[in-house]
């Protein structure tokens, strides 16, 4: 497989909870006439000007030994080591939300409209991880669904994995088909962008301790929310 998906917008609009939540408004707050005016404006330019793409391309676990090196600054262990020898199969995503949607938050940020930027931030940050959602699904479903496996996605730049591993992953990949670079820091332009490795296994290869050093700086956990959903 080595296939450009272009995304539904109703597969990756988040839902306003989960925006408000992004933006420290608890779950059981309900959001003022304001708040929820800036959150159907900045759902309505998402919808106008995203365009949602994503690459995929099929790899083997020797290549993946390379990328996942990368320039040799990895932690000492990371979960991620463990997981992918004993996968079943493997593809590099990345996928954008498009550069419009970047230059518009950016945009709003220059002429302080804060309020809407930072709600359209957040709309777009969550829609990139709905749509890594996404691509875990397609990747499940091209390989036949197993009822016993699954597919996760994992990024550079997370649990160890060191973010400069996005320069092999970008030289094997090559997202600039779908509009993607990379920066002398190793960050993705458009911003609203995600890229990394999806690992399809039984789901026992993707359960581990969250007890590696540099887990005492995270502050989502969101490997802890990931496991349980499998």
């Amino acid at each position: 497989m080595n296939q450009i998906i272009k995304f539904e917008l109703r597969d990756i609009l988040p839902e306003q909870h989960a925006v408000l939540q992004h933006q420290g408004i608890p779950k059981h707050v309900n959001a003022s006439q304001t708040t929820q005016a800036l959150f159907n404006n900045a759902m309505e330019i998402f919808t106008q000007i995203a365009k949602p793409l994503s690459l995929l391309r099929e790899l083997s676990i020797n290549e993946l030994d390379t990328i996942f090196e990368g320039e040799g600054n990895n932690a000492e262990d990371t979960p991620l080591e463990h997981i992918y020898p004993k996968a079943d199969q493997l593809a590099l995503f990345a996928l954008t939300m498009g550069s419009d949607i970047s230059l518009k938050i950016e945009q709003l940020f220059k002429d302080n409209d804060f309020a809407l930027g930072s709600m359209l931030d957040a709309v777009a940050s969550l829609a990139a991880d709905k749509a890594a959602e996404v691509c875990e699904n397609y990747f499940h479903t091209h390989l036949g669904k197993q009822p016993d496996s699954c597919v996760l996605s994992y990024s550079p730049g997370y649990c160890g994995w060191h973010i400069s591993a996005q320069k092999n992953l970008f030289q094997f990949l090559r997202p600039g088909k779908i509009g993607i670079a990379l920066n002398d820091s190793y960050l993705m332009i458009p911003l609203k962008s995600v890229s990394g490795v999806l690992v399809a296994g039984k789901k026992e290869i993707h359960f581990f301790d969250n007890d590696f050093p540099f887990c005492n700086d995270c502050k989502t956990y969101s490997c802890l929310v990931r496991m349980k959903r499998l």
